[in-house]
Protein backbone atom coordinates (compact mmCIF):
# COMPACT_ATOMS: atom_id res chain seq x y z
CA UNK A 1 0.00 0.00 0.00
CA UNK A 2 1.38 3.54 -0.85
CA UNK A 3 2.85 5.54 1.62
CA UNK A 4 0.04 8.36 2.44
CA UNK A 5 2.38 10.90 2.11
CA UNK A 6 2.89 9.95 -1.63
CA UNK A 7 -1.31 9.78 -2.98
CA UNK A 8 -3.33 12.40 -3.30
CA UNK A 9 -6.96 11.98 -3.86
CA UNK A 10 -7.37 12.24 -7.77
CA UNK A 11 -4.18 12.46 -8.65
CA UNK A 12 -1.78 9.56 -9.85
CA UNK A 13 0.13 8.19 -6.51
CA UNK A 14 4.26 9.15 -6.93
CA UNK A 15 6.30 5.84 -8.44
CA UNK A 16 9.13 5.00 -6.78
CA UNK A 17 9.75 1.99 -8.98
CA UNK A 18 10.13 4.28 -11.96
CA UNK A 19 12.21 6.57 -9.84
CA UNK A 20 14.75 4.17 -8.70
CA UNK A 21 15.19 2.96 -12.33
CA UNK A 22 15.93 5.83 -13.45
CA UNK A 23 18.95 6.27 -10.22
CA UNK A 24 20.33 2.99 -10.62
CA UNK A 25 20.35 4.04 -14.38
CA UNK A 26 22.19 7.29 -13.65
CA UNK A 27 24.42 5.77 -10.46
CA UNK A 28 25.38 2.74 -11.45
CA UNK A 29 26.69 0.24 -9.19
CA UNK A 30 29.68 0.30 -7.12
CA UNK A 31 30.53 -2.19 -4.64
CA UNK A 32 33.62 -1.53 -2.58
CA UNK A 33 33.41 2.27 -0.89
CA UNK A 34 34.04 5.01 -3.64
CA UNK A 35 34.33 9.17 -3.21
CA UNK A 36 31.57 10.55 -5.54
CA UNK A 37 31.95 13.53 -8.03
CA UNK A 38 31.72 15.87 -4.81
CA UNK A 39 34.24 13.89 -2.72
CA UNK A 40 31.89 12.11 -0.28
CA UNK A 41 32.16 8.46 0.91
CA UNK A 42 29.83 6.42 -0.74
CA UNK A 43 28.58 2.84 -1.46
CA UNK A 44 26.38 1.01 -4.09
CA UNK A 45 23.79 2.84 -5.96
CA UNK A 46 24.94 6.58 -5.28
CA UNK A 47 24.33 5.95 -1.11
CA UNK A 48 26.08 8.30 1.33
CA UNK A 49 28.49 7.18 4.13
CA UNK A 50 27.20 8.89 7.01
CA UNK A 51 27.70 12.76 6.04
CA UNK A 52 30.03 11.39 2.99
CA UNK A 53 32.68 12.75 5.31
CA UNK A 54 36.15 10.23 5.47
CA UNK A 55 35.20 10.39 9.66
CA UNK A 56 31.93 9.19 8.98
CA UNK A 57 33.55 6.72 6.44
CA UNK A 58 36.14 5.34 8.77
CA UNK A 59 33.56 5.24 12.17
CA UNK A 60 31.48 2.71 9.63
CA UNK A 61 31.41 -0.98 8.78
CA UNK A 62 32.50 -0.22 5.80
CA UNK A 63 36.36 0.47 6.56
CA UNK A 64 38.68 -1.55 6.65
CA UNK A 65 41.73 -1.64 9.94
CA UNK A 66 43.95 -2.32 6.78
CA UNK A 67 43.62 1.66 5.69
CA UNK A 68 42.57 3.43 2.39
CA UNK A 69 44.10 1.32 -0.65
CA UNK A 70 42.45 3.06 -3.70
CA UNK A 71 42.49 1.79 -7.64
CA UNK A 72 44.47 2.88 -10.71
CA UNK A 73 41.93 3.93 -12.70
CA UNK A 74 38.05 4.93 -13.76
CA UNK A 75 35.72 4.57 -10.84
CA UNK A 76 38.79 2.09 -8.87
CA UNK A 77 40.62 5.07 -9.17
CA UNK A 78 38.09 6.64 -6.42
CA UNK A 79 37.15 2.99 -4.97
CA UNK A 80 39.03 1.93 -1.70
CA UNK A 81 39.35 -1.50 -2.65
CA UNK A 82 40.05 -2.61 1.00
CA UNK A 83 36.53 -1.77 1.79
CA UNK A 84 33.60 -3.77 3.04
CA UNK A 85 31.71 -4.73 -0.42
CA UNK A 86 27.87 -4.55 -0.56
CA UNK A 87 25.83 -6.79 -3.08
CA UNK A 88 23.49 -5.48 -5.31
CA UNK A 89 19.82 -6.30 -3.29
CA UNK A 90 21.39 -4.35 -0.38
CA UNK A 91 22.42 -1.87 -2.28
CA UNK A 92 19.52 -1.47 -3.93
CA UNK A 93 17.49 -1.91 -0.40
CA UNK A 94 19.36 1.30 1.15
CA UNK A 95 18.92 2.94 -1.99
CA UNK A 96 14.93 2.69 -1.97
CA UNK A 97 15.16 3.71 1.44
CA UNK A 98 16.96 6.59 1.03
CA UNK A 99 14.21 7.23 -1.94
CA UNK A 100 11.25 7.38 0.21
CA UNK A 101 12.83 10.05 2.25
CA UNK A 102 13.96 12.28 -0.67
CA UNK A 103 10.07 11.89 -2.13
CA UNK A 104 8.75 12.99 1.02
CA UNK A 105 10.94 16.56 1.04
CA UNK A 106 10.13 16.73 -2.52
CA UNK A 107 6.58 17.07 -1.85
CA UNK A 108 6.75 19.77 1.11
CA UNK A 109 5.74 23.33 0.27
CA UNK A 110 9.17 24.88 0.72
CA UNK A 111 10.50 22.25 -2.17
CA UNK A 112 7.37 21.73 -4.89
CA UNK A 113 4.82 20.74 -3.24
CA UNK A 114 1.37 19.29 -4.10
CA UNK A 115 2.42 20.60 -7.86
CA UNK A 116 4.66 17.83 -8.15
CA UNK A 117 1.24 15.27 -8.73
CA UNK A 118 0.79 17.29 -11.97
CA UNK A 119 4.07 16.63 -13.30
CA UNK A 120 4.43 13.46 -15.95
CA UNK A 121 5.89 10.32 -14.39
CA UNK A 122 9.20 10.83 -16.39
CA UNK A 123 9.84 14.74 -14.88
CA UNK A 124 8.75 13.07 -11.36
CA UNK A 125 11.72 10.22 -11.94
CA UNK A 126 14.16 13.13 -12.90
CA UNK A 127 12.89 15.24 -10.02
CA UNK A 128 13.35 12.61 -7.35
CA UNK A 129 16.82 11.42 -9.02
CA UNK A 130 17.78 15.30 -8.66
CA UNK A 131 16.65 15.08 -4.40
CA UNK A 132 18.59 11.64 -4.22
CA UNK A 133 21.19 13.58 -5.32
CA UNK A 134 21.19 17.12 -3.55
CA UNK A 135 21.10 19.22 -6.80
CA UNK A 136 17.62 20.14 -6.80
CA UNK A 137 17.16 21.33 -2.96
CA UNK A 138 19.94 23.60 -3.83
CA UNK A 139 18.10 25.29 -6.73
CA UNK A 140 15.67 27.14 -4.48
CA UNK A 141 14.42 29.69 -7.96
CA UNK A 142 14.14 26.11 -9.94
CA UNK A 143 11.55 24.60 -7.47
CA UNK A 144 9.66 28.08 -7.07
CA UNK A 145 9.12 28.42 -10.93
CA UNK A 146 7.98 24.42 -10.57
CA UNK A 147 5.56 25.35 -8.19
CA UNK A 148 4.37 28.14 -10.14
CA UNK A 149 3.95 26.26 -13.04
CA UNK A 150 6.14 28.36 -15.12
CA UNK A 151 8.28 25.45 -16.51
CA UNK A 152 9.66 27.57 -19.47
CA UNK A 153 11.55 29.87 -16.42
CA UNK A 154 12.60 26.28 -14.78
CA UNK A 155 14.49 25.29 -17.54
CA UNK A 156 17.54 27.63 -17.99
CA UNK A 157 17.66 28.30 -14.16
CA UNK A 158 18.17 25.01 -13.45
CA UNK A 159 21.39 24.83 -15.03
CA UNK A 160 22.35 28.01 -14.03
CA UNK A 161 24.41 26.28 -11.43
CA UNK A 162 28.12 25.32 -9.94
CA UNK A 163 26.97 21.55 -10.20
CA UNK A 164 26.55 22.14 -14.21
CA UNK A 165 29.58 24.19 -15.07
CA UNK A 166 31.90 22.35 -13.02
CA UNK A 167 30.10 18.55 -12.93
CA UNK A 168 30.93 15.72 -14.38
CA UNK A 169 30.01 14.48 -17.62
CA UNK A 170 27.26 12.14 -16.00
CA UNK A 171 26.06 14.70 -13.89
CA UNK A 172 25.40 17.23 -16.46
CA UNK A 173 24.05 14.55 -18.66
CA UNK A 174 21.41 13.85 -15.63
CA UNK A 175 20.97 17.91 -15.51
CA UNK A 176 20.06 17.84 -19.28
CA UNK A 177 17.84 15.48 -19.19
CA UNK A 178 15.74 16.98 -16.11
CA UNK A 179 15.92 20.04 -17.89
CA UNK A 180 14.72 18.53 -21.22
CA UNK A 181 11.53 16.99 -19.55
CA UNK A 182 10.87 20.65 -17.97
CA UNK A 183 11.37 22.25 -21.57
CA UNK A 184 8.39 19.65 -22.72
CA UNK A 185 6.08 20.82 -20.19
CA UNK A 186 6.41 24.24 -21.52
CA UNK A 187 5.12 22.44 -24.93
CA UNK A 188 2.65 21.05 -23.17
CA UNK A 189 1.30 24.12 -21.68
CA UNK A 190 1.57 25.82 -25.05
CA UNK A 191 -0.21 23.23 -26.92
CA UNK A 192 -3.13 23.12 -24.50
CA UNK A 193 -3.49 26.73 -24.19
CA UNK A 194 -3.75 26.81 -28.37
CA UNK A 195 -6.23 24.00 -27.81
CA UNK A 196 -8.33 25.77 -25.15
CA UNK A 197 -8.57 28.95 -27.01
CA UNK A 198 -9.39 27.18 -30.78
CA UNK A 199 -12.03 25.80 -28.63
CA UNK A 200 -13.21 28.77 -26.90
CA UNK A 201 -12.91 30.26 -30.78
CA UNK A 202 -15.52 27.47 -31.88
CA UNK A 203 -17.96 27.66 -29.07
CA UNK A 204 -17.95 31.35 -29.94
CA UNK A 205 -18.50 30.99 -33.62
CA UNK A 206 -21.20 28.60 -32.88
CA UNK A 207 -23.05 31.10 -30.39
CA UNK A 208 -22.73 34.01 -33.07
CA UNK A 209 -23.97 31.37 -36.09
CA UNK A 210 -26.99 30.46 -33.62
CA UNK A 211 -27.74 33.81 -32.63
CA UNK A 212 -27.77 35.04 -36.65
CA UNK A 213 -29.76 32.14 -37.39
CA UNK A 214 -32.33 33.25 -35.08
CA UNK A 215 -32.32 36.64 -36.27
CA UNK A 216 -33.07 35.41 -39.55
CA UNK A 217 -35.70 33.12 -38.78
CA UNK A 218 -37.10 36.37 -36.99
CA UNK A 219 -37.13 38.30 -39.66
CA UNK A 220 -39.10 35.62 -41.87
CA UNK A 221 -41.57 35.55 -39.25
CA UNK A 222 -42.58 39.10 -39.64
Amino acid sequence: MPDPILVKPNKRPVDLGKAAKVIMGHEGYVKHPYLDSKDKWTIGYGNLIGDGSLEDYKASPYYSNKGIRMGRSGIAGRADLSGASINQETARQMMVNSLDEKAKMALREDMIGDKFFDLSPDLQGEILSSFYRGMMPDSKKTMAFIREGNFEKAQPEFLDSKDYREGAAGVKKRMEKLSQLLGEETKKQSFYKAASGASRNSFMEGVEKGFKNEEIKSQRSR
